[in-house]
């Protein structure tokens, strides 16, 4: 189901801001050691934590002053009946009806949230922005510029603001939300070997959160992006029943390609998800039955469970479930493929240097940014502390699709004019002192070795005062390697 809306406004500047001493941003999350609290500072974020690359940023963002946005949901029922009955009551007619569209599928033909999310893409036209989200999300009023802000603060033409939702819960009466933290992703569910499938532990939360958070994890339920990333990074339709590792692995396809993601912070938290699969049922209930579906799954961590699990309540013929956790293990094995993990099997490469052809960032570099260990699980990390933006080892692909950008960025060119007029200088300036020294420190040996004839016994005291000739000597050296 696709829904376009338009927008045009103007946006008012965010200073950038260093972290509050007294409530900066932080993240408390639990392990075995017991609870760890980074703080974080988003406002350096930006800054790659290599010396040599530190004056490099991402391309800024680049809003034009009207826009369409494309709102991507998958879902097994129609509102379209819904909403014109809402619509004329309101306006007097069904407003906006020709701005949806419904590409209806029938649900026994269904083979999961990928294919459903790569279906969805194709209905992408020419508009601005992107929100992929899932059915059971509610908004909040103003959903679309405030989302729309949030992105420009990130400072980054790549962002891509995803999370999981917080739940209905955390909506206020006055359709608001009043809270200071936002939902982060940041940790793993512990593997037990480095062919397990990585993905989100699940929602921890940023208290004091200000600005949107750089992240190393993608939240299927809620994608906001620049369309240009939904069109340049399609979903693999060859991923049929994918669930755990869809995440991980919409992850790497994004940050190949030069995108980055970030969470947003309070004042972009608009979109909210139903947790729970019942209204009735309380947010405690539902985290409890959580709980025990991931005990379940670490103590027992073979497909057959998987798919046991997950057709108790909808049980299908046997062959058909046979043949669904035929599927579900070839597209676990693909995954394992693209992110370089161990298998056993087969694994179906159809397409995999089309959907994965991202080359601005490798998989490698994926791997450390994502805390993720492909020979031993017990390398695993946590990525809840402050990430840094990671430069593009082939800059000239977003270079290309950003004209006009470049990632030494404005003035790179006298930057290098200057800095190697700085090294010019440097030379030179050694150089005459390595000459004007030279005469003086060779005079000073003559002394010492006639000296030393008179006197054998006497060690020179003058070879202090060559010692500054020979470092201006090897400094020179050093400069010139």
């Amino acid at each position: 189901m696709h829904f376009r809306a338009a927008a045009a406004f103007v946006l008012a500047g965010v200073a950038s801001t260093s972290v509050d001493m007294y409530n900066p941003p932080n993240i408390n999350y639990n392990t075995e050691h017991g609870i760890v609290r980074h703080i974080l500072d988003p406002a350096t974020q930006n800054t790659p934590l290599r010396f040599t690359q530190q004056h490099l940023r991402p391309p800024p963002p680049r809003l034009p002053s009207v826009f369409d946005i494309f709102i991507g949901i998958s879902s097994y029922r129609t509102c379209l009946d819904e909403y014109c009955k809402l619509a004329t009551s309101h306006w007097g007619e069904c407003k906006f009806k020709s701005h949806i569209t419904i590409d209806s599928h029938d649900a026994a033909a269904s083979q999961g949230p990928t294919i459903a999310r790569h279906t969805q893409q194709q209905l992408i036209r020419d508009e601005e922005f992107c929100l992929q989200l899932d059915a059971h999300s509610q908004l909040l009023a103003d959903w679309d510029t405030k989302l729309v802000k949030e992105w420009v603060r990130t400072d980054n033409e790549m962002a891509v603001l995803t999370a999981y939702p917080s739940g209905f819960h955390m909506i206020d009466e006055n359709g608001t939300y009043p809270h200071l933290s936002a939902s982060h992703l940041c940790d793993h569910s512990k593997r037990s070997g480095p062919d397990d499938i990585p993905f989100a532990t699940g929602i921890l939360f940023i208290e004091y959160s200000e600005r949107p958070q750089l992240s190393a994890f993608f939240g299927a339920g809620l994608s906001f992006s620049k369309c240009h990333a939904e069109k340049r990074v399609r979903v693999d339709n060859y991923t049929k029943w994918l669930f755990f590792g869809e995440e991980s692995l919409r992850s790497y396809a994004l940050w190949s390609h030069g995108y980055d993601l970030y969470s947003p912070s309070r004042h972009g938290s608009v979109v909210f998800h139903n947790w729970t699969n019942d209204p009735s049922r309380t947010s405690y209930v539902y985290h409890l039955y959580l709980f025990f579906i991931k005990l379940i799954l670490r103590l027992c961590k073979s497909n057959f469970m998987l798919v046991y699990i997950r057709y108790m309540q909808h049980p299908l013929p046997e062959a058909a479930r046979r043949r669904r956790a035929d599927e579900e293990k070839a597209s676990g094995n693909r995954v394992r493929a693209v992110l370089t993990l161990p298998f056993h099997g087969d694994v179906d490469t159809t397409g995999l240097s089309w959907f994965y052809n991202g080359s601005v960032r490798s998989v490698e570099s994926f791997l450390g940014f994502h805390g993720v260990s492909n020979a031993n699980a017990s390398w695993d990390q946590e990525r809840c502390h402050q990430l840094h933006w990671v430069p593009y080892e082939r800059p000239e692909i977003v270079e290309q699709l950003l004209p006009g950008w470049v990632q030494e960025g404005l003035g790179a060119h006298e930057r290098s004019n200057d800095m190697q007029n700085l090294v010019a200088d440097t030379l030179q300036a050694l150089r005459d002192q390595w000459t004007k020294d030279k005469e003086h420190m060779l005079h000073n040996v003559e002394l010492m070795h006639l000296k030393g004839l008179e006197d054998r016994t006497h060690l020179p005291a003058s070879v202090a005062e060559v010692l500054p000739a020979m470092a201006v000597g090897v400094a020179l050296a050093s400069v010139a390697l």
